[in-house]
C-alpha cells in the first residue's frame, strides 16, 4: 500500500495539471469576446479627453467667430445709421462697405455654425458609441474557473481523515447571486 502512494500521488499531479490546463482553456475561450469588449470600452474611455479638448478648441473658435461678426454687423449697422442721418454723404463707398460688413458678419456666422454642428455632431457620435459600449459591457459576465481544495475530518464508526480537491468552472451566472 505504502508502494502505491507515490503513484498516486504522480498520478493526481498530472490530473491536477491537466484539469488546470483544460479549464484554463475553457475559460480562455470564454472570456476572450468579454476581453475585447473591455478592451475597446478602455480605449473609448482614453479617447474622452482628447475629444472632450477637440470639442473646447471648435467652442472657442466658435465664440471667436461670433464676436467678429457681431464687430462685422455693428459696423455695418453704424454706416447705415449714418447713411439714414446724412452725415455721411459718400453713398456708393458706404453701400460699397455695408455689403462687406453684411459679407464678413454672414461668413464668421457660418463658421461658427459650421463649428457648432461639429461640436454637436462629436457629442452625438461619442453618445452612440458609449451607448453601444455599455450595452456590450453589460453583457460581460465573470465566467472564472477556480480550484477548491480542502481537508477534514470524517466521523461515522470511527474517525479518518480525508481531502478533496475540486475544479470548478462558472460556466453561468445564477441571477440575484454574486
Amino acid at each position: 500500500m505504502k508502494q502505491r502512494i507515490p503513484a498516486y500521488l504522480v498520478a493526481g499531479a498530472i490530473a491536477a495539471v491537466l484539469l488546470f490546463w483544460i479549464f484554463g482553456r475553457i475559460d480562455g475561450f470564454l472570456s476572450a469576446r468579454d476581453s475585447l469588449i473591455t478592451e475597446a470600452s478602455q480605449a473609448q474611455l482614453a479617447l474622452h479627453p482628447a475629444l472632450l479638448r477637440w470639442r473646447a478648441k471648435l467652442a472657442a473658435a466658435e465664440q471667436h467667430n461670433q464676436q467678429l461678426a457681431i464687430t462685422a454687423h455693428g459696423l455695418a449697422n453704424e454706416l447705415r445709421a449714418a447713411l439714414a442721418r446724412g452725415t455721411r454723404i459718400d453713398t456708393v463707398q458706404v453701400l460699397v462697405e455695408i455689403a462687406r460688413q453684411d459679407s464678413t458678419s454672414f461668413a464668421q456666422c457660418s463658421v461658427a455654425l459650421l463649428s457648432c454642428q461639429q461640436r454637436a455632431s462629436s457629442a452625438e457620435h461619442e453618445a452612440d458609441s458609449l451607448a453601444t459600449r455599455l450595452e456590450a459591457q453589460l453583457r460581460v459576465k465573470p465566467k472564472r474557473c477556480w480550484v477548491a481544495i480542502g481537508a477534514g475530518v470524517a466521523a461515522g464508526q470511527g474517525t479518518a481523515l480525508g481531502a478533496t480537491f475540486g475544479v470548478s468552472c462558472g460556466l453561468m451566472r445564477i441571477p440575484l447571486l454574486p
